[in-house]
């Protein structure tokens, strides 16, 4: 098929690329970096210098017939960077577009979108949370609180027919983890508060399999969370990859000065407390994760930082 991938030099996007590639389909990629238009080009895709927010600049360079779209691009949040009111709100605004735009493409093409979101439940002890769940938009979790609608209205209608991916913590070699490694590195990485929270996290090769499984099964207007099996706090991750990289273990930050320093929305993300189910995406999905702990998927990623540069650097 002639696959369209909006922001597929990411860290899921470096992943999905290659076996996309593998599997024999013709895949067009989205960037606005032209640095990356090369690589992209020689790894065996067609790359294409745009902006989602300007679909009218690029759509020529698109075959006339798309297969999938799948949307990974999503607004920038810069590391370490104070989320003010103005900036939140101008974050809401750019998802907004990044989510009409690909369906209002998708139309356009009568192609199906696979679209991202995160595994924004809360969970208190004992409980675990499935795809019936209602999300719970607070925090930086708020700047999709306007594409949950459009969602919801497409899924109605048919137009666009959607599958939705509902990610634990993504992490791989490149995007924000690489910075965390990097941090870790120079002995600068610190957990908020006790780090007792539990996360749900998801290996970036295991994201990019999901989308393949989609793809494949092609399950319209359903939606699946995405996340190993192994629930695990902040502070048991954090711990046990500064160990295997032979680190000193971080220290912690008490969370009003995170608060005060980068605001409450990004900590209160970084604060939820969540644990899941994937077990809808194994049955219909077929999907089952190569690293199903964040110990097996995180000795890999180690070995991967310590060896290669991300791809798209």
């Amino acid at each position: 098929m002639n696959i369209f991938v909006i922001g597929g030099t990411g860290l899921v996007g470096s992943y999905l690329l290659p076996k996309l590639v593998n599997s024999r389909h013709n895949v067009f990629v989205l960037t606005r970096a032209a640095s990356k238009i090369d690589k992209i080009n020689d790894a065996g895709a067609h790359g294409i210098q745009g902006d989602i927010l300007e679909p009218q600049l690029f759509i020529r360079e698109l075959p006339e017939i798309l297969g999938f779209i799948i949307l990974l691009a999503m607004p920038g949040i810069s590391p370490g960077k104070r989320i003010n009111r103005k900036r939140k709100a101008l974050l809401r605004n750019q998802t907004v577009g990044f989510f009409r735009n690909s369906m209002d493409l998708a139309i356009h093409f009568n192609a199906p979108l696979i679209l991202p979101s995160g595994t924004s439940y809360h969970t208190r002890p004992g409980e675990i949370a499935d795809e019936t769940w209602p999300i719970r938009r607070v925090g930086l979790t708020e700047l999709g609180s306007d594409t949950d609608e459009m969602i919801r209205q497409a899924n109605r209608t048919g137009r666009p027919e959607i599958i939705q991916l509902i990610y634990g913590r993504i992490y791989g070699n490149g995007g924000l983890f690489r910075f965390q490694y990097d941090m870790l590195k120079k002995n600068r990485y610190r957990i908020i508060g006790k780090g007792n929270n539990y996360i749900p996290l998801i290996h970036a090769s295991d994201a990019a399999d999901a989308i393949l499984k989609s793809m494949d099964k092609k399950p319209f207007r359903e939606k699946f969370i995405i996340a190993d099996d192994t629930p695990v706090t902040q502070r048991d991750f954090t711990n046990y990859f500064a160990d295997l990289l032979d680190l000193k273990r971080p220290g912690s930050i008490p969370g009003f000065i995170i608060k005060m320093i980068l605001g409450k929305d990004f900590y209160e993300l970084i604060r939820m407390n969540c644990q899941v189910s994937n077990n809808k995406a194994k049955k219909i999905l077929g999907w089952y994760p190569e690293y199903p702990s964040y110990r097996t998927g995180l000795e890999q990623t180690a070995k991967e930082m310590q060896e290669n540069t991300p791809y798209f650097m």
